[in-house]
């Protein structure tokens, strides 16, 4: 587990498969990170199965930053 402090608080992001990571605030899951090959692929929405495609970035704390504007 991964811990990055922004503006607009903390976010912790969570290993939950070899490819895909939760992103966690305390408010709940904010969205997933998803590795595939070199792009990490950023989805919004606290349920993967209704999340929704923000970004692609080439590291992933480029992906978590995504995910903390959209907060």
């Amino acid at each position: 587990m991964a811990k990055y402090t922004t503006d607009n608080g903390s976010m912790q992001v969570e290993k939950h498969s070899d490819v895909l990571y939760r992103v966690v605030t305390d408010a709940g899951v904010q969205g997933y990170i998803e590795r595939v090959g070199p792009v990490w692929v950023t989805l919004h929405g606290a349920r993967l199965d209704r999340c929704v495609e923000v970004g692609q970035s080439k590291t992933l704390e480029s992906a978590v930053a995504l995910l903390a504007r959209r907060r």
